[in-house]
């Protein structure tokens, strides 16, 4: 354990006492959770040493504290998963790979709470085909075949015939909810294949016993809520690969419609929304379904169909009429921020459509006058209205006296010169890209090369944009080098966004540095353009 003090002690994050006490304190029962990560670093040097430790302790029956332990646990190896953890915390993987199948036995523990964290743990099929015939939690059972599909090889003949036996072989008035497990499971399986199941999960979700077959079977005993598919809907896709998610939902979204379920429509949309901000390629599924759903009777359904219309931009042209239709509408999603016609004439700003140019900047500037405004920010809501006007600057004649009266009344502004209106306008009028460029712009060019292409958490992808504005600097110097050429149109190739913004915001940023990246190799000289409104916590979190 002192190499957990020597890595503690290289840490800048401030503790009420080493970690090494902490993980003692952690070992006699006490209810501490050790400080080896932090919402805004991520995982923390000394987590690699302190894994094979903290495996032990949730070993323990007997340990009072253990569920919280292995919940924490199950925090490090989600961060583990997720982020380029061995760029802070070296040695995680490798010790991750030593010490996981210590933790595979937690499978068969009587506590079914333990057994359900275990399954998250797992990252082998084996020890899921060897406990799903032996579970005895129907909830339970539910997740572990979900989990076999994520983390069983396609060509696993076991794992699919144990999940296609559980498809074909449900009978009896709970088949619909098996069904709807296997097929959960059969879909992660084949997550590369979206088509392959989704007309049958479609068609299982949908089924008229699916909601009692599901409350029984899927409800947990000590549960805060009833299990009922719309919920599931919205929570497990979460945990799906995005493009299957995107494709299962655009399939729901459609078929709850016509079957007059509107609250598969809802529960499809907000699975839907994630996986739009995360991956260009899931923009064009959506545009057509969207436009369908904005007359839906239900008012949940025709606020997220203007949200995803907001996002697809000028893919939404074709669905400007049925957007104004929308501007009297009043109501909206109880849980988002906005109404129904506030996203719909964000929309119509995307596009450009000159019929929501009068007052505009006064009706997109009301969240400023509110008093309390609250949402959650990767969720559907009204834009900042820096962000929302920002691409106007064609229409910068008949909008720039709305927005100069808006910079006149940021007069009391904390930072007067700062106001998103004087901004604005300074960035209409100017060149957008006055930072210092990079020392090296040839390297930090061809750094473009070496971003994974995942979504990293707690760690800036910089990056990209300091990639783009080394780009920008050389195209103004004179043709691209062959090495740069090929850094840019790898970039570009990639599905995900090039912003780390992690809101509506990360399309918009998204989209204006491809268009820099992409002029640049017609050989343009450009500038990177202004990028999205900052608020506080993005400066916290050191982007």
């Amino acid at each position: 354990m002192t190499t957990v003090d020597e890595a503690w002690r290289r840490l800048t994050v401030r503790a009420r006492e080493p970690v090494l006490e902490q993980l003692r304190r952690a070992a006699r029962g006490e209810p501490v959770v050790p400080a080896l990560y932090r919402w805004d670093k991520g995982m923390d040097p000394a987590a690699p040493a302190a894994l094979p430790f903290l495996a032990a302790l949730v070993r323990d029956p007997g340990l009072p504290n253990r569920e919280q332990l292995l919940g924490f646990l199950l925090l490090l190896v989600n961060a583990g998963r997720q982020e380029a953890a061995e760029r802070r915390a070296h040695g995680w993987a490798a010790a991750w790979r030593k010490h996981r199948t210590a933790l595979e036995p937690l499978l068969a523990d009587p506590a079914p709470e333990v057994r359900n964290t275990a399954g998250h743990l797992v990252e082998r099929a084996a020890p899921l085909l060897a406990r799903i015939p032996l579970e005895t939690e129907p909830w339970l059972r539910v997740r572990q075949l979900q989990r076999l599909g994520e983390v069983a090889d396609p060509a696993d003949d076991a794992a699919r015939a144990l999940l296609t036996d559980a498809l074909h072989g449900a009978d009896g008035p709970d088949a619909a909810a098996h069904r709807l497990a296997a097929l959960w499971g059969l879909a992660a399986l084949d997550a590369a294949e979206p088509e392959r199941w989704a007309d049958r999960w479609v068609a299982a979700v949908l089924d008229p016993a699916a909601p009692a077959a599901v409350d029984r079977l899927w409800t947990r005993p000590d549960g805060d809520y009833r299990a009922e598919p719309a919920r599931e809907v919205a929570s497990t896709a979460r945990a799906l690969p995005p493009r299957l998610t995107a494709h299962l939902s655009v399939r729901l979204a459609r078929a709850a419609r016509d079957a007059d379920r509107p609250e598969l429509c809802a529960a499809a949309l907000e699975a839907g929304w994630r996986p739009l901000l995360d991956l260009p390629s899931t923009g064009p599924l959506w545009p057509a379904t969207a436009g369908g759903l904005l007359d839906h009777p239900d008012p949940r359904v025709r606020h997220r169909a203007a949200a995803f219309l907001a996002v697809l931009g000028r893919a939404a042209a074709p669905y400007a009429d049925a957007l104004h239709a929308r501007l009297d509408d009043t109501d909206g999603d109880e849980f988002l921020d906005g109404t129904t016609a506030d996203q719909a004439r964000w929309a119509l700003a995307r596009i450009g459509d000159p019929r929501v140019l009068p007052g505009l900047v006064r009706q997109l500037t009301a969240v400023e006058r509110e008093n309390g405004r609250g949402f959650v920010r990767g969720d559907p809501r009204r834009p900042e209205p820096y962000d929302a006007l920002l691409p106007l600057h064609g229409h910068a004649a008949a909008l720039r006296p709305q927005v100069a009266q808006w910079a006149r009344e940021g007069a009391s502004h904390a930072r007067p010169d700062r106001h998103p209106g004087v901004r604005l306008l300074a960035a209409w009028d100017g060149p957008a890209d006055g930072t210092e460029p990079p020392s090296d712009p040839e390297a930090a060019a061809l750094g473009l090369l070496r971003v994974p292409p995942v979504r990293l958490v707690h760690e800036s992808p910089a990056p990209y944009l300091r990639g783009t504005r080394a780009v920008a600097e050389l195209s103004r110097r004179g043709p691209l080098s062959p090495g740069v050429r090929a850094a840019v149109e790898h970039v570009l190739s990639l599905d995900r966004r090039l912003s780390w913004l992690g809101d509506y915001r990360t399309v918009l940023d998204d989209e204006r540095l491809r268009d820099t990246l992409h002029r640049a190799l017609r050989g343009e000289a450009v500038t990177v353009p202004p990028l999205s409104h900052l608020d506080e916590l993005d400066c916290e979190l050191g982007h």
